[in-house]
């Protein structure tokens, strides 16, 4: 489903699309050159999540994350390059190469805080919601999680809190079933520590709006989150999405099994013997394959225009690889700025 917006902006949330696209392949690429330390998650297979709520967002609201950031962190507008950086730890990156991976953040793009704590961003973005509620202010706070936090008491506290007092908060669970999941045949999701038939069950106890979306569709992500935070600005509480999305072949540990993305397979339907044991995510899981199928029928963008703008992209995030390499590492004397005061 196309997003309700003007070409521009779904072009726009195409572009975001594409870009958290190079910008993971390009973390798992340079990781096996050793360029980038430790372990990092990445979110292929998940950017409609991050581009049509990003896309619902308005200037003032408050986008909280966890550690699978990249995508979020990138989606509000964030430079590829600085936020390579910052992956990289070098002094260029948003936090002069101290959050790394897992606590990506872009304070001036609205995004404070990622945490890498299962759950312990929910607290946060509930108090920026009320602080918002506080101050009469028509802005919203988004916390995105991944369905392993609903395993944690921080969320049901979170969102209690949030539905007595009517906070202006967006709940996005992203479940990408590596946590939460339904197994063949089973009626319910299949969590050691959850007695829930459905995600939204808890919401729904709650007294919170929910509602489940396909997290392939970027129209259905984008009119869920809009529809969401008018009700939040609207005075009507929050709003509780499980965002569903696919679970992709490259593991935990991120490899390409699935190859670097060729964005002709939206329309010419090849797919190499090698990987033939995939082919569902190449015919249907694959989000960014599916928008681009989505815009060419509808007329949106033709074939030639989704290969210029993936060019425009893939240039985009080279250029940003080569500035994060470049830039140099922070100074010691630098370690103790904006930890303790002067």
């Amino acid at each position: 489903m196309i997003p309700l917006l003007s070409p521009e902006r779904i072009r726009s949330a195409f572009r975001i699309m594409l870009l958290i696209r190079r910008f993971e392949e390009t973390c798992i690429i340079e990781w096996h050159k050793g360029n980038v330390p430790g372990h990092y998650h990445v979110s292929i297979g998940q950017e409609a999540t991050a581009a049509g709520v990003s896309s619902a967002m308005e200037d003032g609201d408050y986008l909280y994350s966890t550690h699978r950031n990249h995508g979020h962190v990138v989606s509000r507008g964030a430079d590829p390059g600085r936020v390579m950086a910052e992956i990289l730890g070098k002094e260029t990156g948003y936090s002069n190469g101290k959050a790394g991976t897992l606590h990506g953040c872009a304070p001036e793009l609205g995004v404070p805080l990622s945490s890498a704590i299962v759950a312990g961003i929910l607290p946060i973005a509930t108090g920026t919601a009320y602080a918002l509620k506080q101050r009469k202010q028509a802005n919203v706070a988004v916390v995105m999680f991944g369905d392993g936090a609903m395993e944690e008491g921080a969320a049901y506290e979170a969102m209690n809190l949030a539905s007595l007092w009517k906070f202006p908060v967006l709940f996005v669970c992203e479940n990408n079933g590596w946590e939460v999941k339904r197994e063949p045949g089973q009626e319910r999701y299949h969590a050691p520590n959850l007695a829930l038939n459905e995600l939204t069950d808890l919401a729904k106890a709650l007294g919170i709006t929910h509602e489940p979306v396909d997290g392939v569709d970027l129209g259905a992500v984008h009119k869920a989150a809009s529809d969401a935070r008018a009700r939040a600005v609207g005075g009507e509480g929050p709003t509780f999405l499980e965002v569903r999305t696919h679970v992709w072949p490259g593991g935990q540990w991120p490899e390409l099994v699935t190859g670097i993305t060729d964005i002709r397979r939206a329309w010419n339907g090849e797919i190499p013997a090698e990987f033939a044991d995939k082919e569902a995510w190449f015919r249907h899981d694959d989000p960014v394959l599916q928008a681009a199928r989505e815009l060419i029928t509808m007329g949106v963008m033709t074939q030639a225009d989704v290969e210029s703008l993936d060019a425009e992209v893939s240039e985009q995030m080279a250029d940003g690889m080569q500035f994060a390499l470049e830039s140099p590492m922070p100074q010691l004397e630098s370690a103790r700025a904006h930890a303790w005061p002067e």
